[in-house]
């Protein structure tokens, strides 16, 4: 046989077992969040055209895509990102809305990165997007969702970083900066090369108070003393404009007592090109990279046809499970799980206790025992797989030997017993 076939290709991975309970747990708890604060799920197809996610309505690289064809020869693409499908929905179907639209989601999307990364190719997302409201209210409730799905998945230690991209903008077109000087000094600025930065700014010409924003932008995080200071820094209304913004965020953060886990951070740019204001990473131990992304794309839905100014978030459920991995953070609460054992002879009696036992909503497995498997083995079977209680069938048919694989003792007792409630 092929040793090919049976291993999965560079960047996917298969999930089983309890690691997969695990995901589909911390999933239901997001879920819950986006539930109460009264979101409506939405699920959109995995393969879509190649134009929904190109330019500047996209997050990846033509040459990130995963891409095939279709029968007339349309090219299509495995979503790198489930926002600009989200968007082109709200175009298709929501064109008439007058209220704002709240809607969730999640499923797998693709990118095609390069195995030095260490990033995997497919990975879930789990996400809300609020459309057609403009206010800073939406970046409040976006963020406090946020915040609530961090703490519902057990997280007790973290940090949500929030920026705005209008800042950065404001500072460039009062400089006057051409692309080519913008793009060296967004990756100064990312790699914190202040150094860098100083050399571009006196290369363009830039005085002092410019130089000094710019410079700025790379250590300028905390509370509303950052925004203080950076008024102070910048003339431009586009610069002022976001610095307000943020104000009133963050003041909205307050009301929900959140503002302690926020922190503000002027030098954020995101590497998606729809973001049109306020973005936000949320960080946590264990994880190399957010578990969370998000922020404003005014103009994103407008690209489809509809003028619908829009904020949201997208959960790294993978990251999101290593780092509650690393903390040893619970995740699952463990289940009661039992095994009924039996010999083919006491298999009427056994289905008939294992279907009262689903009947009363207990997690049962059914086993017929094989002669090559010793009680011994069957008890480590249990271990490994979470059952805390293995339910020997007697010979009699009457009894079961009760064997408490945790503590490890046993004793028996009549069958009636059990279905009393005696278990």
């Amino acid at each position: 046989m092929n040793e090919r076939l049976i291993h999965t290709p560079e960047g996917v991975r298969d999930i089983y077992g309890a690691e997969c309970r695990k995901k589909r747990a911390i999933m239901d708890k997001l879920q819950e969040v986006m539930h109460l604060y009264h979101y409506d799920e939405i699920e959109t197809p995995t393969l879509e055209f190649f134009d929904i996610f190109s330019g500047d309505k996209g997050t990846a690289m033509s040459s990130e895509m995963y891409k095939c064809f279709d029968r007339e020869n349309n090219t299509l693409v495995m979503r790198p990102d489930m926002t600009p499908s989200i968007a082109r929905c709200v175009s298709k179907y929501f064109s008439n809305e007058k209220h704002h639209i709240r809607l969730w989601y999640q499923g797998q999307a693709f990118k095609n990165v390069s195995r030095l990364q260490g990033k995997l190719n497919e990975f879930t997302q789990l996400g809300a997007e609020l459309i057609g409201d403009d206010t800073s209210a939406a970046d409040g409730e976006i963020v406090s969702m946020m915040i609530d799905c961090l703490l519902a998945a057990g997280l007790s230690e973290f940090q949500v970083s929030i920026g705005q991209v209008d800042y950065f903008k404001g500072l460039v077109e009062e400089a006057g900066l051409g692309k080519e000087a913008i793009s060296k000094l967004i990756t100064a600025i990312q790699n914190k090369n202040t150094f860098a930065i100083k050399n571009i700014c006196k290369e363009e010409g830039l005085n002092d108070t410019l130089s000094r924003a710019f410079v700025g932008m790379t250590n300028e995080y905390g509370g509303l003393e950052i925004l203080q200071r950076a008024k102070e820094m910048v003339s431009n209304k586009k610069s002022l404009k976001a610095i307000d913004r943020l104000e009133k965020l963050y003041h909205i953060m307050e009301y929900y007592d959140y503002n302690g886990y926020i922190s503000i951070d002027l030098g954020m740019l995101s590497e998606y090109k729809y973001y049109t204001g306020v973005i936000f990473k949320g960080y946590t131990y264990g994880s190399g990279a957010p578990v969370v992304t998000g922020g404003r794309y005014n103009d994103l839905v407008k690209q489809f046809g509809v003028d619908a100014p829009s904020v949201g978030f997208a959960f790294l459920v993978d990251e999101l499970m290593m780092a509650l991995l690393h903390q040893k953070v619970s995740v699952l609460e463990k289940e009661a799980a039992v095994m009924i054992l039996y010999d083919t002879k006491l298999e009427r009696e056994a289905t008939k206790l294992a279907k009262q036992f689903r009947g009363r909503k207990q997690v049962t497995q059914l086993t017929r025992k094989s002669s090559r498997s010793t009680i011994e083995e069957y008890i480590g079977h249990c271990k490994k797989h979470g059952i805390t209680k293995m339910l020997c069938m007697l010979k009699n048919g009457e009894q079961v030997k009760v064997i408490d694989v945790d503590k490890g003792t046993e004793n028996t007792i009549k069958i009636s017993e059990i279905t009393g409630g005696a278990l």
